[in-house]
């Protein structure tokens, strides 16, 4: 049995039960397929696997099969944004349940907003490989088995007004060392992003010194991160399939703790310049690795199997008309010669440039 396989039954009981299928990356959904029968159903599946709920648990405290674990909490619209900011930050994304406790166990299923329910589950479909592999993880509310959990709110309830978005967040701090998890979100607008920055995350100080610090850098980082991502630069990682994203980055060794140090120096007063300091060496590298696999090319055009004139000429006129990103799968695929130029190991940077170098290329 897969160790996260709690997880692993509540995604395939949504996927099942809601008729939710995957096309070509995609998850779709169709509201008027479902009938009353297949809620009934999936409230009974679901109850039945929450019997093992504590699993999930057990595996985040025990740090199993895996180096960092981040902890998403808060109000997200864009899930894959939120999730591939995550892999950029650990190879594990914990995310506390919504739909049974909230939604399936709460309401009477004749109230549940049917293509809100898909819309959720949707995106929890997408992250079942993850899952099977162990990188995405899903755990009951902390708020009802961390006795933590409630007394950090009731205090804080004391100095502050509550909202969702700040118990959403205590409730990840009040498990950061219980589950070793360095919780993390997203904005999605420059309102909340300053909202966060400059409100939400003071509630870390709730905790001891050195999660307030751990927890700080996570929150900062994933921020900083989101930024980056929306760089016109870097937007074509959001076109490559979730489970590839996060597969790429975990084989760089080292990657995680020196991305986010480099990404969170000198806290958020810093933020702009790491952010174009990253993207200025990105970039870089892109167009020192273009202008090296060009000049080899031209230079062994004579003896170089499987690249030919017209090949030379298209990938020639690509490096004088195009910026440093001009080398994408749709140029490497004119020849295996090319790619193999391409990893050529004497044009490798360190941990996090070698990471964006190959997912925006």
């Amino acid at each position: 049995m897969n160790y996260n396989h709690f997880t692993i039954s509540y995604i395939t009981a949504l996927q099942k039960n809601l008729k939710i299928e995957i096309v070509d990356g995609d998850a779709l959904f169709f509201p008027d397929y479902i009938q009353p029968e297949d809620l009934e159903n999936l409230k009974t599946e679901l109850q039945q696997i929450w019997e093992h709920s504590e699993s999930a648990i057990t595996l985040l405290k025990n740090k199993e099969d895996a180096k960092i674990q981040l902890g998403l909490f808060g109000l997200v619209t864009d899930f894959d944004l939120a999730l591939k900011t995550g892999y950029l930050l650990g190879d594990r994304v914990v995310v506390i349940d919504y739909i049974f406790e909230r939604i399936i166990n709460k309401k009477p299923l004749d109230q549940i907003d049917i293509p809100y329910l898909g819309s959720i589950s949707s995106n929890l479909v997408l992250a079942l490989e993850l899952a099977k592999k162990g990188r995405f993880v899903i755990i009951p509310n902390p708020f009802n088995w961390n006795a933590d959990s409630k007394k950090i709110i009731a205090e804080i309830v004391e100095k502050t007004t509550m909202s969702v978005e700040l118990m959403s967040l205590l409730n990840m701090l009040s498990i950061t060392t219980l589950c070793k998890l360095q919780p993390y979100t997203i904005a999605e607008s420059a309102e909340n992003y300053e909202r966060i920055i400059s409100d939400q995350i003071s509630h870390t100080d709730a905790m001891d010194r050195t999660t307030e610090e751990y927890a700080y850098q996570g929150i900062l980082g994933g921020l900083l991160t989101e930024k980056l991502i929306n760089e016109a630069e870097f937007q074509t990682l959001l076109n490559i399939p979730l489970t590839e994203y996060a597969e790429v980055i975990a084989l760089q060794q080292n990657f995680y703790t020196e991305y986010l140090r480099k990404i969170t120096f000198g806290g958020a007063l810093h933020a702009e310049n790491n952010i174009e300091e990253l993207k200025k060496e990105v970039l870089n590298l892109i167009e020192e690795r273009n202008d090296n696999v060009y000049k080899k090319i031209v230079e062994r055009a004579g003896t170089i199997t499987g690249v030919g004139g017209a090949a030379i000429s298209l990938w020639a006129t690509m490096v004088v008309v195009s910026a440093p990103l001009a080398i994408t799968g749709a140029i490497l695929a004119t020849s295996g010669t090319l790619a193999a130029l391409i990893k050529s190991k004497e044009l490798e940077g360190t941990p996090v440039i070698n990471v964006f170098s190959k997912l925006i290329t």
